[in-house]
């Protein structure tokens, strides 16, 4: 079974790569080249030997962009009886396909060579089929699925072998020259936006904008947003100040947005009645109201305040940092802004 699939994949390799269509090729005409690497190999069971794996050394010189000769060595212990050792010589011939994947090339070798074992020798010939990788200018991975037929006892043996080529010498051919391009002129763009004039609906667009497609400047739209909150002593309506950071920032944003206006909200924690509560909660808004407009200039007419007594909590009033959070004023703004994007 091991056999007949080693046999199978070997063909399978040897006939996917000799139907590729030619395109690029990889070896260089004139080049020698040293092939060191490693190689496994299942012995056919009638050897009495079962797997062993061995270091080879070839070299090898290309004749043409795909076609190079090549000869391997080695030399393997072998752990098996009857024979303790096996050396190994060949000679191949290799054929790069003018195809390639990336940096990968498939190819084909075969060849003749000679096994001398420790009680016996026999000539042998291979066939193998696998791909190379190009590492750089003048090195390759290089790794192949080999079978070897042994004339005199018909063995059949099979290999996976894997190593480094390295390349030296000889010179690559000259590529041809590439046609020089036709000059073509540019299309016309008035406004320098990137956008030709036949298809641009926004002309002269100022250059610092990013423009689409149609040639028209691109519009932002930014949410801003300020959020306000003034805290107030137990039943007091006096504004302290440490909040007045708090309400110059909505001053500065109200007089950097002229369009928007301020519901300022007035609370209360729970301790006292409802209707007296209410009525704390309206003189405490109406306080950070007049503040704005006596100290930030903000016009009363954009300014709308409204108490709402202890009816919206934001805390549990059950706790004496609960209602100190709940003695309060708020607020908050926002407001679409509009923008062109920039280059």
């Amino acid at each position: 079974m091991k056999k007949t699939y080693l046999t199978a994949l070997s063909l399978l390799l040897a006939t996917s790569v000799s139907s590729l269509a030619p395109t690029v090729a990889v070896a260089e005409e004139g080049q020698f080249y040293i092939v060191p690497g490693i190689q496994r190999i299942d012995f056919d069971k009638n050897r009495g030997q079962g797997y062993e794996t061995g270091f080879t050394l070839g070299a090898g010189y290309d004749f043409s962009n795909n076609l190079s000769g090549e000869i391997n060595v080695f030399d393997m212990n072998l752990d098996g009886a009857p024979d303790d050792d096996v050396r190994h010589l060949r000679a191949d011939l290799l054929y790069a396909f003018d195809y390639k994947i990336d940096q990968v090339t498939p190819f084909i070798a075969g060849g003749v060579g000679h096994n001398r074992f420790s009680q016996n020798e026999e000539t042998v010939f291979d066939i193998a089929a696998g791909v190379k990788y190009q590492l750089s200018e003048n090195v390759e991975w290089r790794t192949a699925i080999r079978k070897y037929w042994g004339m005199d006892e018909h063995f059949h043996d099979y290999a996976l072998e894997t190593g480094l080529v390295f390349r030296f010498g000889g010179k690559p051919a000259p590529a041809a020259p590439a046609p020089a391009p036709t000059p073509v002129a540019p299309p016309l763009d008035s406004d320098g936006d990137g956008v030709p004039d036949s298809r641009d609906a926004c002309p002269d667009t100022p250059r610092t904008h990013r423009v689409d497609s149609r040639g028209c400047s691109i519009m932002l739209e930014e949410v801003a947003r300020i959020d306000m909150t003034v805290q107030f002593d137990f039943d007091r309506a006096v504004v302290k100040p440490e909040f007045m950071a708090e309400i110059r920032a909505l001053a500065d944003f109200m007089k950097a947005n002229t369009d928007v206006s301020a519901v300022l909200e007035g609370h209360t924690d729970s301790v006292g009645t409802e209707q007296y509560n209410q009525g704390l909660s309206q003189r405490r808004v109406n306080a950070v109201r007049q503040v704005l407009i006596d100290e930030f200039g903000i016009p009363a007419a954009r300014l709308t305040a409204q108490g709402f007594g202890e009816s919206r909590p934001v805390a549990s009033n059950d706790t004496p940092a609960g209602r100190a959070q709940n003695r309060r004023v708020q607020s908050v703004i926002s407001t679409t802004l509009q923008r062109y994007e920039q280059r």
